[in-house]
């Protein structure tokens, strides 16, 4: 059953991703396609809204000529789940809980950096970056697909470790930091991870507590790290480390 989003939580929503002219927006269950139309006509976005209905198809692309934006603007009737939606910078979706349960793995996938939203319904175990309430009588949710940063990493032997070696347990953008001591896994400390920015705090048995900020590269390989010692981040050196 179509459930339109209103206006209203529709512009928050964009706004939310901060949507801009170089974002190509997917819209998975467009409807009458007012998210794609508001994509294009206030943010100056390309559009793409995946609608199974028909008739919805061609009544939205009545719509987006009828607001003037036919051109950056397209609809197609498919199914969401037979989509290529991987080259999205923001996806929205109104769909239900359980087709949100379905494709959260999905969009998980995406780009790092990439902004997911949904009106009402969540993800599941991936709890939402922003909540979007201050539209009456509505909701909608942010998400901000994290780098996949799970694994083993090497760290420089200055670090204050007695270890060579890190590991990162990742479950969604919250990460845990861990060594392994006498083959036991030992919890040293935990952070965040949002798009390709990460941050967290390493507890250390001899020196105070250590806290690293900076960015995953585009393939995955490497941490690029500064202390966050308060110093601007032009004075602080470059901290590398290589995944193993």
């Amino acid at each position: 059953m179509w459930m339109p989003s209103s206006r209203a939580i529709s512009m928050a929503m964009l706004q939310a991703a901060k949507t801009e002219a170089s974002d190509l927006v997917y819209d998975l269950g467009s409807g009458d396609g007012i998210i794609p139309i508001l994509a294009a006509q206030y943010f100056g976005a390309k559009a793409i809204g995946i609608e199974y209905n028909a008739d919805l198809v061609e009544l939205s692309k009545r719509h987006a000529v009828r607001a003037g934006v036919a051109d950056r603007v397209s609809f197609m009737k498919a199914d969401l789940f037979q989509v290529d939606f991987s080259d999205a910078s923001v996806v929205t979706l109104y769909l239900g809980e359980s087709l949100n349960a379905k494709l959260a793995p999905r969009l998980e996938q995406l780009r790092p950096g990439t902004r997911v939203l949904s009106n009402r319904f969540d993800l599941g175990s991936w709890r939402p970056d922003q909540v979007i309430a201050h539209v009456p009588n509505e909701l909608a949710m942010l998400w901000v697909v994290p780098a996949r940063v799970s694994g083993r990493w090497r760290i420089p032997a200055d670090i204050g470790l007695e270890s060579d070696a890190i590991e990162l347990v990742q479950s969604h953008q919250v990460i845990e930091l861990r060594i392994i001591n006498q083959g036991l896994p030992h919890p040293i400390g935990e952070g965040k991870v949002s798009g390709s920015d990460i941050e967290f705090e390493i507890q250390r048995k001899h020196a105070p507590s250590l806290r690293l900020k900076g960015t995953a590269s585009p393939d995955g390989k490497r941490l690029s790290l500064q202390t966050d010692s308060g110093l601007d981040r032009s004075q602080v050196p470059l901290i590398h480390w290589d995944r193993i």
